[in-house]
C-alpha cells in the first residue's frame, strides 16, 4: 500500500490548531495515518512513501461550510427567486456549486434544505464517486409556517402537517431537520421580530428528530422565535442578526450554537444579485447586524460560519468574524474544529488527527496570522484524494523514498 507525506512549513495539527513548523502528514487508505516531524519523517526513511513537499504553505483540516444550499447560487441574479425554477435548473446550478466550493477548499457542507430533495440526490451521488463536490450533511426540504419566510421552504400549517413533512425528511435519511422560525431580516417595526410557527410545531419537528438522534436546526434572527426554539428544544441557531443580550444568555445556559453568516448584510459585494428591497434594507441595518452579531461573538457562545450560498466566499465570512472580535484561531475553528464538533462529525473530519479522514487543504501563508490566505486555496485533498493542486508539489514528479 503507497503512503503519501505532505510535508509543508507549518501543520496546524489536532483540535487546539497547534502550529507544527516543519511538519509531516502521512496519508493513507484515505485517512491520516501519522503527523510527525520531516526530520523525524526521514530520518526514518520510511519505505514505499511517496512525498510532496509545500515547502512555505501551511497544512490545515479542509474547510466545512455550515451554512449552504447546492441549488441556489447567490453568485448570480435572482437567485431567491430562481428557488421557484423547475427542477432541472435547480440540478444543473448544483452541479457547478458543488464543484467551486470543492475547488475553493470545501471538503464538507452543510446543505440547510433544498427544493425536491435535491440536496438528498447530491449527496448519495457524491458517495458513489458520481458527482464532484464535498460530503454533504443535508436537511431534505425545509419547513416554515404557511405565511412565514423562507424561500428555500415550503409552507405547513399545523402540528400534523410538520410531523408529516418530518417524517418525510427523516425516510430520506436527512442528516438534521431544519425549521424557519422568524423573518429574515430586521423588520420595519423597531423591536419586534415576526415569527410564524407555534412552540407546539416547533416542538414536534423536535421530538421526531429526537426519535432517530438528529438535531433540529433553525433559521432565526433573534426575538419571540429564538426563545420558543430554545424551550422547544432546537439545537443550532443560524443568522442571529438582531440577538440581544438576554437571548445570548439564554443560548449560553443551554448551550446551544449559532451559525454566522453575516456577508448577507456585511458584504456590499452581494448586492447587485439581490432585489432592490432587500439592499435597502441591507443598508438600513447594517450596523444594527453588526452591533448584535459582534456582542455574541465577544460573548463566548460556540459559534461556527457559513454563507448561506455565496459559493466560494466562506474565506469572507472568515474574516467578518474576526472584524466582529473573534480572534483568527476561533474563527478559523468556525470552519473546521468547532464546525465539525457542531455537525457531530468531529470523528470523521474537522482536524488533522491521526485515525481521521484526510481532509487536507494547503494554503499560502498561516491563517492564524491572516485569515485572508483562506481566499485562495491552491491545493485540495478529500479523503485522501487530490482533488486539486496548482502548487509546485504538484508540478514535480515527487520522490520514492
Amino acid at each position: 500500500m503507497e503512503h503519501l507525506a505532505l510535508t509543508a512549513k507549518n501543520i496546524l495539527k489536532g483540535s487546539g490548531l497547534a502550529p507544527l513548523a516543519d511538519g509531516c502528514v502521512i496519508v493513507s487508505d484515505g485517512k491520516i495515518e501519522k503527523i510527525t516531524t520531516k526530520e523525524a519523517f526521514f530520518r526514518e526513511s520510511t519505505d514505499h512513501c511517496r512525498v510532496m513537499d509545500f515547502g512555505n504553505c501551511t497544512l490545515m483540516p479542509g474547510l466545512i461550510e455550515c451554512h449552504n444550499h447546492v441549488g441556489m447560487d447567490a453568485r448570480l441574479p435572482q437567485h431567491l427567486e430562481s428557488m421557484e425554477g423547475p427542477e432541472a435548473m435547480l440540478a444543473l446550478t448544483a452541479v457547478k456549486t458543488l464543484h467551486d466550493d470543492l475547488m475553493s477548499g470545501v471538503t464538507t457542507a452543510r446543505c440547510m434544505g433544498d427544493r425536491f430533495y435535491l440536496d438528498v440526490t447530491c449527496r448519495n451521488e457524491i458517495k458513489k464517486g458520481t458527482l464532484t463536490g464535498p460530503e454533504l450533511l443535508v436537511a431534505g426540504i425545509g419547513m416554515r409556517g404557511i405565511h412565514g419566510h423562507g424561500y428555500v421552504g415550503l409552507g405547513h400549517s399545523g402540528t400534523e402537517e410538520f410531523r408529516k413533512r418530518s417524517r418525510e425528511n427523516l425516510s430520506k435519511n436527512v442528516d438534521f431537520l431544519k425549521v424557519f422560525l422568524t423573518a429574515g431580516s430586521p423588520p420595519l417595526v423597531p423591536g419586534w421580530i415576526p415569527y410564524y410557527m407555534t412552540l407546539e410545531e416547533i416542538r414536534t419537528v423536535v421530538e421526531e428528530g429526537k426519535q432517530l438522534n438528529k438535531m433540529t436546526c433553525a433559521h432565526c434572527i433573534g426575538g419571540k422565535g429564538l426563545q420558543l426554539g430554545v424551550e422547544a428544544g432546537v439545537d443550532v441557531f443560524d443568522h442571529i442578526y438582531c440577538i440581544n443580550e438576554e437571548q445570548i444568555e439564554l443560548l449560553k445556559k443551554h448551550n446551544k450554537w449559532v451559525v454566522l453568516t453575516s456577508g448577507i448584510f456585511l458584504d456590499p459585494e452581494r448586492e447587485p444579485f439581490c432585489p432592490p428591497a432587500f439592499v435597502e434594507n441591507v443598508h438600513k441595518n447594517r450596523e444594527l447586524v453588526f452591533r448584535c452579531v459582534s456582542k455574541a461573538v465577544t460573548s463566548g457562545l460556540r459559534f461556527t460560519i457559513g454563507t448561506d450560498a455565496y459559493h466560494t466566499f466562506l474565506y469572507k465570512e472568515v474574516a467578518y468574524a474576526c472584524d466582529m472580535g473573534a480572534a483568527a484561531v476561533d474563527a478559523v475553528k468556525g470552519v473546521t474544529v468547532n464546525a465539525a464538533r457542531m455537525c457531530r462529525i468531529d470523528d470523521k473530519t474537522g482536524t488533522l488527527t491521526e485515525g481521521l479522514r484526510a481532509d487536507i487543504i494547503a494554503v499560502r501563508g498561516n491563517p492564524l496570522e491572516n485569515v485572508s490566505c483562506l481566499a485562495a486555496v491552491p491545493f485540495v485533498m478529500k479523503g485522501g484524494r487530490i482533488v486539486k493542486d496548482e502548487t509546485a508539489a504538484g508540478n514535480r514528479e515527487a520522490a520514492i523514498f
